[in-house]
């Protein structure tokens, strides 16, 4: 598995960390992250199960990783970073939109435009040539005057207004589909009580939290307990046996990454060693993943 790359680009005062990263090839894509503070700003996904197909050859697969991070890091310093949280949001919401469980596949045309888009992104402005827009000559029709209408004409004009409440009907038989679920009263047997609703795409979603939150300062070794839930605030469940992976990404280091699983009780323990730098910048990234849903976590280390 190709590493990938780690770079500060600072803009109109703002430090951007981009970070790009090989998945491996059991999960064939290329990921680009955009920070700022800690925080994902936007993100890119490029798939590459057609090189695995072809025989995987390491070289194409370091070149795109390459290029990908390239482009991102030229769209920064172009102040594109608008088109990047775009892009990233129409590609969050097809992957949202797909099942979890269906197969990638390869879309080659769909990559070259969305290539052709960040390239697009990383021109500076004054590149961009618009051509002229030529206005044609209005030409205005001579008014004709109606005559009034009288009543027997005005009456049935006013009828016309009933179909409104047909489209009313239309619009709520399209509203989204969400799954119900009974709270405590109703379980207990209250069939009085109310039922919570909540959407499905919430009902399946991870949250990963730290049960002892702390500084981390390099060269220390500390212990993270990280618990894995699911489901929407409040009717949150443990989930058992998912992976998690720890990352400890730095300027001035080679990346370290470690793994372990939740246990009966949703929790996954893992040791970890933080190296020692004096510059630069460090931080740990959790990811938890459990039947095709994922959710992650960053936390900044303090230098000596």
């Amino acid at each position: 598995m190709i590493t990938g790359f780690n770079t500060d680009i600072e803009h109109n005062g703002t430090v951007y960390h981009v970070q790009t990263e090989d998945k491996g090839l059991e999960t064939p894509i290329i990921l680009s992250l955009v920070y700022v503070g800690g925080a994902i700003l936007a993100s890119k996904r490029a798939p590459y199960a057609d090189l695995v197909d072809a025989g995987f050859d390491a070289a194409l697969l370091d070149e795109r990783l390459r290029r990908q991070h390239r482009l991102i890091c030229a769209a920064i310093s172009a102040g594109r970073i608008e088109d990047l949280k775009r892009l990233s949001l129409r590609e969050t919401s097809e992957l949202a939109a797909s099942r979890a469980d269906a197969p990638v596949a390869v879309d080659e045309s769909r990559q070259v435009d969305e290539s052709r888009q960040i390239e697009q992104a990383a021109k500076p402005e004054a590149t961009r040539v618009e051509k002229p827009r030529v206005e044609k000559p209005r030409v205005e029709k001579p008014r004709v005057e109606k005559p009034l209408a009288t009543p027997e004409v005005a009456e049935p004009v006013a009828k016309k207004a009933e179909p409104a409440a047909k489209k009313e009907v239309t619009l709520r038989e399209a509203s989204p589909v969400v799954s119900a679920k009974p709270t405590k009263a109703t379980k207990d047997g209250n069939k009085g009580a109310p039922t919570e609703v909540i959407p499905a795409e919430i009902e399946d979603e991870l949250h990963l939290s730290l049960l002892e939150e702390k500084d981390f300062r390099a060269g220390e070794i500390i212990t993270l307990r990280v618990m894995v839930t699911r489901g929407a605030f409040g009717v949150r469940e443990i989930v058992r046996d998912a992976g998690v992976t720890v990352k400890v990404l730095g300027t001035e280091f080679r990346p370290l990454i470690l793994s372990s699983k939740t246990d009966a009780d949703g929790v996954a323990v893992i040791h970890v060693w933080l190296p020692r730098f004096s510059s630069g910048r460090a931080a740990i990234l959790i990811r938890a993943a459990a039947d095709g849903c994922s959710a992650e976590l960053r936390r900044v280390i303090h230098h000596t």
